[in-house]
């Protein structure tokens, strides 16, 4: 069995992506994209369940993977061409079927939050296309990483939900 690579007892985010943006992101207002935002976080999100031990080797090994049940962007500042990225990512909490995650999509250039993702994973059974609780080793060791994680605090925004607030 793969063991996942992300050290339990990290606090505090996970750098996940590092990159720069990209001619084929900038759009005709000269920035990057809303939909490049979200390949982005996409692409650190795909990496950081690969490092907690819910990717590709686990899907192929169990038959289990995850699917989205909620997410959202927040898109806070823009990007121009050339503008150096990373991605930090949290494991927010766990339940028995569910995993919650968080990604801050920055500016290495500026420093500054650029955007953020949330997003809600379901644990699903391949074979029987329903819901599965986690296995009690899987669920223990990512309640271990959320809780390492957040004992530096949570991220600023978690828990936001869209609307128009009167």
């Amino acid at each position: 069995m793969t063991e996942p690579r992300l050290v339990t007892t990290a606090t505090g985010p996970c750098r996940t992506l590092e990159s720069t943006v990209s001619e084929e992101s900038i759009d005709v207002n000269g920035h990057m994209n809303a939909r490049h935002y979200g390949l982005v976080i996409y692409d650190a999100h795909a990496t950081f369940t690969d490092l907690i031990g819910l990717g590709d080797d686990y899907i192929e090994r169990t038959q289990f993977g995850k699917v989205v049940v909620e997410s959202h962007i927040t898109y806070e500042r823009e990007l121009k061409l050339g503008e150096a990225i990373c991605v930090d990512s949290w494991l927010l909490g766990v339940d028995d079927k569910r995993a919650h995650f968080f990604h801050e999509l920055r500016s290495l250039t500026s420093g500054r939050r650029v955007a953020a993702g949330e997003q809600l994973d379901l644990h699903f059974n391949l074979t029987s296309r329903r819901a599965a609780p986690f296995p009690s080793d899987v669920s223990a060791r990512l309640r271990e990483i959320s809780a390492a994680q957040c004992s530096a605090g949570m991220p600023s925004g978690s828990g936001r939900t869209p609307g128009i607030r009167i």
